[in-house]
C-alpha cells in the first residue's frame, strides 16, 4: 500500500527583509530570480560602462526579472535597496515547481505575454534610428548657424530625443567636424560646438539618405557635359523665360553636342522650370543645390 502525498512538490518562493544598501540581484551571480518589492525601495543601476547609472526605481508591487526566468535572457541591472525592504524572490526551482502544475495553454499565454513584455522593454532602449550621423547632421542643421552651443546640452538633448548612446553621438560630432560642418573648440573647460553653414548639413543628409536607398546620390552622377551646363544655369539671369526649343538652342551656342535629352534631364533635376505660361526659366535654388554639392563633395564623402 503506498501511502504519503503524490502531489508535485512545490517550492514556494522566498520572502526577505534587507538593509538599504544590500544588493539584491548582481549579473555577476549568474543566478535567475523574479524579484517582487513588498515595501520600501529598489533600485536599478547601470554598470557596464564602469559608472553606476541609476535606471529606475522599484516601489512597492513592481517586479524584475521575468523575461530573465522564463526566456533565459540575460539581465544586467544590479539591484540594489535604496531604503530598508521587503523583498520576495522567485527563483528557478521556485518557478518550475510552479510550472509543472500549470495547463499547457495557460503556460503557452504566459510566454507568450513575457516575449512581448521584453519586445516592449528592448524597444525603450533601442536607438530611434538606425544611421546616427544622419540623425545628428539633421539635428544639428536646426540650430542657429555661427551660435555658440555648449557640446553637452547637444548630447543631452540628442541622446533624449533618439537614445543614441553619449560615446557615440559624441564620436559622430567628431566626423561631422572633420569634414568641416561643425566647429569645436574650447571656452575654459567647456567646449562649444557651432554650425557655420547648416545648408551643408542638409545636404549631407540627402547624401546620406541616398546613399542608404539606391547607393548613389544625383550631384555625384552628373557627367562633364552637365556639369558645363549647370555651371552655364548659374550664369545665366534668373528672369529670362524662353520655350524649350529656344532653351535648347541657347545651351547649344555655349556647350556643345547637347541634344534634347539633355534638355530633358535638365528639367527632370529641376534646374529650369515651367512656367505657368508654358515657358521655362532658371531655378536658382536647385541650381545652387547642385553647385554647393560639387564644391564640397569632398566634405560630404568623407574624403578629407
Amino acid at each position: 500500500m503506498v501511502t504519503g502525498d503524490s502531489r508535485q512538490q512545490i517550492i514556494p518562493p522566498t520572502r526577505i527583509h534587507v538593509k538599504a544598501g544590500f544588493v539584491v540581484y548582481s549579473p555577476e551571480t549568474g543566478e535567475r530570480s523574479i524579484i517582487i518589492l513588498d515595501e520600501g525601495e529598489l533600485t536599478a543601476i547601470d554598470t557596464a560602462d564602469g559608472d553606476r547609472k541609476v535606471v529606475f526605481k522599484m516601489h512597492p508591487g513592481d517586479l524584475v526579472g521575468v523575461a530573465s526566468l522564463l526566456e533565459r535572457e540575460p539581465f544586467h541591472l544590479t539591484i540594489e535597496a535604496s531604503k530598508d525592504s521587503v523583498v520576495t524572490l522567485i527563483n528557478e526551482d521556485c518557478m518550475e515547481s510552479e510550472l509543472k502544475t500549470l495547463p499547457v495553454w495557460l503556460l503557452a499565454v504566459i510566454r507568450a505575454l513575457s516575449r512581448k513584455t521584453r519586445k516592449l522593454k528592448a524597444s525603450l532602449y533601442d536607438p530611434a534610428t538606425s544611421n546616427s550621423l544622419m540623425s545628428l547632421a539633421a539635428y544639428c542643421s536646426n540650430l542657429p548657424e555661427f551660435t555658440d552651443i555648449p557640446i553637452d546640452d547637444v548630447i543631452r538633448e540628442f541622446g533624449w530625443l533618439t537614445k543614441v548612446k553619449d560615446k557615440n553621438i559624441q564620436e559622430d560630432l567628431k566626423a561631422l567636424a572633420r569634414r568641416r560642418f561643425l566647429e569645436l573648440k574650447k571656452d575654459g573647460a567647456k567646449i562649444l560646438l557651432m554650425v557655420p553653414n547648416p545648408f551643408l548639413l542638409e545636404l549631407f543628409v540627402d547624401y546620406q539618405r541616398s546613399i542608404e536607398q539606391s547607393g548613389s546620390w544625383e550631384p555625384f552622377k552628373l557627367s562633364i557635359m552637365q556639369k558645363k551646363l549647370l555651371v552655364t544655369l548659374s550664369t545665366t539671369n534668373k528672369d529670362m523665360e524662353m520655350d524649350g526649343p529656344s532653351w535648347l538652342s541657347f545651351l547649344a551656342e555655349r556647350v556643345k553636342d547637347i541634344n534634347v535629352a539633355e534638355w530633358i534631364r535638365i528639367q527632370k533635376m529641376g534646374w529650369c522650370t515651367e512656367t505657368s505660361k508654358g515657358m521655362f526659366r532658371v531655378n536658382p535654388d536647385k541650381i545652387n543645390y547642385y553647385l554647393t554639392a560639387l564644391r564640397f563633395e569632398t566634405n560630404i564623402r568623407g574624403v578629407l
